[in-house]
């Protein structure tokens, strides 16, 4: 793929996460607890890129995602690959700047608890689609996609329509980067199924009793 077709997508569904925060706020959401699962992930992450790249290069060798039969015999690399960078210092600088920015929206939206859910199910589940679209690799992209992913269903099932049409159409280059064999398509889709299913309990909550 050109840097043209990796690279635009990606930034459409960044970008259309975003707004639907930007457009689906109201004056009455009541404002959340400081964004501390945002902040600690950005931390660990940012602490291990700094080993990896300063002292211990060979930790991208160690921790990545190498294929199904290194999973056998070392499953943590499913987490350990989020906390490495294949793409070295540029990676790391993007992919932290991009976690600050998306998580802390996710975070106002979601709260910290189901911050974490959603980071864990879009993560670990991104490990198992890159054993079959990108069997090496590493990187905490895939957590920022499945969290823009959660942004794109809460903008897409709103009634606002500038949110709706942003989240549709996030949504759809997401079907692109799944279709496409992408990693990060298969993060951002399970980021938007499991806030399909926190939208489904809190309209099931919101429901009258009869």
């Amino acid at each position: 793929m050109s840097w043209v077709t990796t690279t635009i997508p990606y930034l459409v569904v960044l970008c259309a996460a975003s707004a639907c925060w930007q457009f689906s706020r109201t004056s009455r959401q009541r404002p959340r607890s400081r964004p501390v699962a945002t902040l600690s992930a950005v931390v660990l992450i940012g602490v291990s890129c700094t080993l990896q790249l300063a002292v211990a290069p060979f930790l991208l060798g160690e921790w990545q995602r190498n294929g199904f039969s290194a999973w056998l015999h070392q499953p943590y690399r499913l987490v350990t690959a989020l906390l490495v960078q294949d793409g070295w210092l540029s990676g790391a600088i993007w992919n932290l700047a991009a976690l600050l920015w998306i998580g802390l929206l996710a975070e106002a939206v979601w709260g910290w608890r189901r911050w974490i859910l959603i980071a864990l199910v879009s993560g670990i589940g991104a490990q198992v689609w890159g054993w079959l679209v990108q069997p090496v690799g590493a990187g905490s992209s895939v957590l920022v996609f499945g969290l823009a992913g959660s942004l794109l269903v809460r903008g897409a099932c709103s009634g606002i329509p500038v949110a709706r049409a942003s989240g549709s159409l996030g949504l759809l280059c997401v079907m692109g980067l799944l279709v496409s064999g992408d990693i990060h398509g298969g993060a951002a889709a399970l980021g938007a199924f499991t806030a399909l299913a926190f939208d489904g309990q809190r309209r099931r909550r919101s429901l009258p009793e009869r």
